[in-house]
C-alpha cells in the first residue's frame, strides 16, 4: 500500500556534515507499506557534503569523504539504526567520474548505533595533471640545467635563466588556483615547483659569477696559483676535460721581472742583450762596440721601434693567454655545475614524485565498480551460496 509521507511517522534523518545548508528532501514521494508492517520510503535527493582534503600527494592523492546520517532530534536511546542489506554503499546507480576513480565505499555504525557513516574512498585521475602540470615542470627543471652547457660567449645564459624563472612563477600561480587553500601540508607538485624555483635562483646567482670570471683579464685580476692548479689541472682531469694544445708565452713573465742585461756601447747608450737572437751580432759582447758604431741614427731608431713592437706583442700574447685561462676556468666551473645540478635535479625529481604511495598503482575503475556491486549483492543475498568469480557478474 502506498501512502503519502505526511500521513505516517518518519524519523528525521539528516546529513550532519551538510555543505549547502539544505537538510530537507526536495521531493516527497509516497511511502510503501508492506503487509508485514515494514515501511519503505526512498525519496530522491542530492546531498552536498564537505570533507577535509589532504593535498600532500597532489596530484597522486587519495581522499576519504564521509557522509554521516542520523536523527536530528531523537537520541541514541530512542532511535537505533541498522543496515538493510549490507554494511557498504550501494553503487548500482553509480555514474563514473572523469576526475576521480572510485576505490571503496564501506559503512559503519557510530554513536551507539544512532548514526551511520558512509566512507567514500576515491583516488584522483592523474592523466590531466601529469600532462598539463608535471611534465612541463620536469622539462623546465632540466631546461634549467642546460644553462651550464650554453657557452658564456653567446650572451644568452642570463636570458635563458630568467625565462625559465618566469615560467616557473606562472606554474606556481596555476597550482595555487587548482588547489584548495590549506596550510596543513604542502602539495607534492608545489614541492617540486619550489625545488625547481630554488635551483633556478641559485642558477641565476652562479651564472652571474661565471660571467664575471669569463670576462676577467690580466689588467684587472691576477690568477692565483691555487686557482690555476685546481681549475686548470686537477678538475679538468677529474671531469675528463682536455684543453687544446697552445703556445705557452707565460715563460716570458720571469724574464720581464728579472734584471735585463744591458751593455754600454757609447756615451748614454745601452743595448738590451735579451732582445737579440743568439746568432745576431748584437748578442756577442765582442761585436757590440763595432756593430753599434756602424749603425746610423735611422737604423738605431728602427731598432728601438722593433724592440718596442716586440715588447708590445709579447704583452698582448701574455694578456691573451691570461684571458684564455680565465675563460677556461669559467668553462670548468660550468661543467662542474652541469654535473652537480643534473644530479640534484634528477635526484629531486625521483625523490619527490616517487614519495607518493600510489604513484605506481593503476586503477581499473570499471572492474572495481563491478566488484563493489557484486559484494553488495552478495551480502544482500547471503542466504544463497553465491561465489564470486572475477569478470562475471
Amino acid at each position: 500500500m502506498r501512502v503519502a509521507p505526511d500521513k505516517i511517522w518518519q524519523p528525521d534523518i539528516v546529513l550532519f556534515n551538510n555543505a549547502d545548508g539544505n537538510y530537507e528532501v526536495s521531493f516527497l514521494c509516497n511511502t510503501l507499506i508492506h503487509h508485514t508492517g515494514e515501511v519503505l520510503w526512498v525519496p530522491p535527493a542530492i546531498y552536498k557534503s564537505s570533507c577535509i582534503i589532504d593535498v600532500e600527494y597532489f596530484p597522486f592523492d587519495e581522499q576519504i569523504c564521509s557522509l554521516t546520517f542520523g536523527s536530528w532530534t531523537y537520541n541514541r536511546e530512542e532511535l537505533k539504526l541498522d543496515f538493510l542489506y549490507s554494511d557498504m554503499v550501494d553503487f548500482s546507480d553509480y555514474a563514473s567520474s572523469s576526475i576521480w576513480d572510485l576505490i571503496d565505499g564501506p559503512a559503519i555504525l557510530t554513536e551507539d548505533r544512532s548514526r551511520v557513516e558512509f566512507q567514500i574512498r576515491i583516488r584522483r585521475k592523474t592523466l590531466f595533471y601529469t600532462v598539463v602540470l608535471l611534465l612541463p615542470t620536469i622539462m623546465m627543471a632540466f631546461l634549467n640545467v642546460t644553462v651550464f652547457y650554453l657557452p658564456t660567449a653567446s650572451g644568452e645564459k642570463m636570458g635563458l635563466t630568467m625565462n625559465v624563472s618566469l615560467s616557473i612563477v606562472v606554474f606556481l600561480l596555476l597550482v595555487s588556483k587548482i588547489l584548495p587553500p590549506t596550510s596543513s601540508s604542502i602539495p607534492l607538485a608545489a614541492k617540486y615547483l619550489l625545488l625547481t624555483f630554488v635551483l633556478n635562483v641559485i642558477t641565476i646567482v652562479v651564472t652571474t659569477v661565471i660571467c664575471n670570471i669569463y670576462f676577467r683579464s690580466a689588467a684587472t685580476h691576477h690568477l692565483p696559483s691555487w686557482v690555476r692548479s685546481l681549475f686548470l689541472e686537477w678538475l679538468p682531469l677529474f671531469m675528463c676535460m682536455k684543453r687544446p694544445n697552445r703556445k705557452n708565452v707565460l715563460r716570458f713573465l720571469k724574464k720581464r721581472h728579472t734584471p735585463t742585461e744591458t751593455r754600454n756601447v757609447g756615451p748614454g747608450e745601452a743595448v738590451r742583450i735579451e732582445n737579440h737572437h743568439p746568432h745576431c751580432s748584437m748578442h756577442d759582447t765582442r761585436k757590440i762596440q763595432h756593430a753599434c758604431a756602424d749603425l746610423t741614427p735611422d737604423a738605431q731608431r728602427a731598432l728601438d721601434a722593433i724592440e718596442f713592437i716586440t715588447e708590445n706583442r709579447r704583452d698582448e700574447e701574455i694578456n691573451k693567454q691570461m684571458k684564455d685561462d680565465w675563460k677556461y676556468v669559467s668553462m670548468v666551473i660550468d661543467r662542474l655545475l652541469l654535473y652537480g645540478f643534473f644530479a640534484v635535479t634528477f635526484g629531486g625529481t625521483i625523490g619527490i614524485i616517487a614519495s607518493a604511495p600510489t604513484i605506481f598503482e593503476t586503477v581499473d575503475e570499471n572492474q572495481n565498480i563491478k566488484r563493489l556491486k557484486y559484494l553488495y549483492k552478495l551480502n544482500r543475498n547471503y542466504s544463497f551460496n553465491d561465489t564470486y568469480q572475477p569478470g562475471i557478474y
